[in-house]
């Protein structure tokens, strides 16, 4: 398949319409339509329905899409690579973050980074694993560093970079800190806590009932937002569930209170998942190391 037609193909799946792709394509509208005619008469099978609305793609074009974006990001990451050995650029890496390595490792990792390599750049996006994993298996980022269960993928690897826990913490003013709690008394207390599509949230949950309790039922539910749960319970009598890593600075300066009942606390894993790692740049490779001796730090 010619990798331009792909390019226009993509365009066209990305936007809906033909006139816009076009448009940011730089191309008139009858010849993009010519290219995506033409790959199609190439596949045999027919990539969109045209509709007065734009175009929808077909079964067809939806399972071309996912190899076409894997396609273009491996030829992006080849020039990048090929850039970097000539001395064009010395380097790019976009990680994926889970919001707990986002506040609480990803920034150190990445100052040291740039201490090493000062023309590296770097993009951080946050989310979750449910997007980062993909994303990696697609090529749209280079590595994906969380709390969250080691991926099971025969084309990922998954390095353990340090184990944490979840615990159930509190600001340092709140009426259970400092005290001995028994877990009934957790229930008296607002919660804003993950939604239930977290395993944190899970495991919280099953904790409760297996005291013969229901669990708590959230005021606040913060579904990607780490850093909101650590500032709500500064300024509030809330209750929530963070790694112990991600208060380790508010902990040190006594700001907060972690609500010891050994029963809650969660063992989670921090790691850093990447596609193959001969082929990883060695930007990427530095970034690694740099993650694996702050953890062990």
């Amino acid at each position: 398949m010619d990798s331009r037609r792909l390019r226009h193909f993509l365009a066209v799946f990305e936007h809906g319409s033909l006139g816009r792709a076009a448009e940011v394509l730089n191309l008139t509208q009858p010849a993009l339509s010519k290219s995506v005619h033409q790959l199609e008469e190439e596949l045999g099978v027919k990539l969109f329905d045209r509709t007065p609305f734009g175009v929808v793609p077909t079964v067809y074009g939806k399972t071309l899409s996912h190899h076409a974006k894997i396609i273009q990001s491996e030829m992006h990451h080849a020039e990048r690579e090929i850039a970097s050995l000539t001395g064009a650029t010395k380097g790019e890496i976009v990680v994926g973050v889970g919001p707990g390595a986002a506040v609480g490792l990803m920034p150190a990792a990445a100052l040291r980074l740039q201490q090493e390599r000062p023309n590296v750049q770097i993009t951080v996006i946050e989310g979750l694993a449910d997007d980062h994993i993909p994303a990696l298996r697609r090529g749209e980022i280079d590595l994906a560093v969380g709390n969250w269960p080691s991926v099971t993928d025969p084309n990922l690897t998954c390095e353990v970079l340090a184990r944490d826990k979840v615990v159930v913490v509190a600001g340092s003013k709140h009426p259970l800190a400092d005290t001995d709690v028994q877990i009934a008394q957790l229930l008296e207390y607002p919660w804003a806590l993950p939604s239930r599509s977290q395993i944190w949230r899970e495991c919280l949950d099953q904790h409760f009932t297996a005291k013969g309790l229901t669990p708590p039922v959230p005021r606040m539910i913060a579904a990607n937002a780490a850093g909101f749960l650590r500032a709500l319970i500064l300024q509030s009598d809330y209750l929530t569930l963070l790694p112990r890593h991600l208060i380790s600075f508010e902990e040190r300066a006594g700001l907060v209170s972690l609500i010891d009942i050994e029963e809650i606390a969660i063992d989670v894993e921090i790691s850093v998942t990447y596609r193959d790692r001969p082929s990883m740049s060695p930007a990427c490779q530095l970034l690694v190391r740099a993650l694996g001796e702050i953890c062990g730090r």
